[in-house]
């Protein structure tokens, strides 16, 4: 990262500049291209253009090094794999569709993270939400946190664990977390901890303000837990839909979406579960390396 920040899209030192190096290269992050000759044979996988669509989430280093990035691939117009169809979507709003081609990879579920023993969090005694993430800006934990406190549901007995580790902003999440009663911070919690979180949440809370794909409503779907998330987003990409969406600003209706979750009965509870756990089974790895291997016989 150094290099790119020093060299960004200078002709020295690149790799793979030699006359002879007629392979296709594949570049696993569209910041990767400018430390190396691109050429239209060559493969890019982007998670997202979040730098470009996002710029306020991101330090202003960051927004021109992919801008320089993203403009080099425009020009050279390489193949591009990306991991929702959302993430395209948004890159061919900026970019147009004249590349050697542009297909969606999704990512897959990392089942071992979800086998072994459930080990109870300590000080939980009841209902509670869960939000598993880091703690930045975009995720957006601090809508989520209004919702909660806004909504009483301390009142009513109900607890919101958020647990992940710390990322840009996370001072003033933290601040306001621990401002509200019935906030639990755990921090980084074990597997064994984090199994148990899925297994017994009412529902996982994430109005992420960006996402290119929806990992972590997909590992919730994978224990059959509702996620309530951004509507539109990659996150309701992950689950085909099975979820609650919220305009992830709109406090009020983040509340009302969780106030939902409570009400469900048993019996919704199941199906639902079911369905997301149906859905999760679907984000297999060997369905992932199957299209990434088909697709690289094929280039």
């Amino acid at each position: 990262m150094l290099e790119i920040s020093w060299f960004k899209d200078s002709r020295r030192c690149l790799i793979g500049s030699k006359p002879a190096d007629h392979d296709t290269k594949v570049f696993l992050d569209p910041l990767f291209v400018l430390r190396s000759e691109l050429t239209e044979k060559d493969i890019v996988l982007c998670h997202d253009v979040g730098p470009l669509s996002h710029s306020f989430l991101y330090d202003a280093l960051t927004v021109a090094n992919y801008r320089i990035a993203y403009e080099k691939i425009r020009r050279q117009r390489p193949g591009i794999v990306f991991v929702s169809d959302w993430s395209k979507d948004k890159f061919v709003s900026l970019y147009g569709l004249n590349f050697r081609f542009l297909t969606t990879i999704p990512l897959y579920v990392r089942t071992g993270l979800f086998d072994g023993p459930l080990e109870p969090l300590p000080g939980i005694g009841g209902p509670f939400f869960l939000t598993v993430g880091a703690f930045e800006t975009r995720k957006n934990q601090i809508a989520a946190l209004e919702a909660y406190r806004d909504c009483r549901f301390r009142e009513q007995g109900v607890q919101y664990v958020l647990c992940g580790p710390r990322g840009d902003g996370r001072e003033k999440i933290i601040d306001l977390a621990k401002s509200i009663p019935g906030v639990v911070m755990p921090g980084y919690v074990p597997d064994s901890q984090l199994r148990w979180l899925y297994a017994h949440a009412e529902a996982f809370v994430l109005p992420s303000l960006l996402e290119g794909f929806g990992m972590p409503a997909l590992e919730a779907a994978y224990m059959g837990l509702l996620p309530i998330v951004s509507e539109g987003s990659a996150l309701v990409e992950a689950v085909d839909g099975v979820c609650l969406q919220v305009p992830p600003k709109d406090v009020v209706a983040i509340g009302q979406a969780m106030r939902n979750a409570l009400s469900q009965s048993s019996a919704e509870k199941a199906k639902t579960s079911r369905e997301l756990r149906e859905v999760a089974s679907r984000a297999s790895k060997e369905r992932f390396l199957q299209r990434w291997r088909s697709l690289l016989q094929a280039r």
